[in-house]
């Protein structure tokens, strides 16, 4: 496991598309949380889904 703390984020699979509960280590490691072997379709490379923001909407 890498060194330091890993921040907890979603991850996706870049083979199925598949998303976990994941952290990101400060070395750019992303591992899914609860799984040691990767992905359940066999893959080890994930990405982290960008979160969406809101937006407020005013009425003018």
């Amino acid at each position: 496991m890498p060194e330091g703390d890993g921040e907890r984020a979603i991850a996706e699979c870049l083979n199925c598309g598949n998303a976990y509960a994941a952290k990101e280590w400060p070395d750019g490691t992303i591992q899914p949380i609860g799984t040691r072997n990767g992905c359940q379709c066999g893959s080890t490379e994930f990405q982290i889904v960008e979160e969406t923001t809101t937006t407020d909407l005013h009425e003018d």
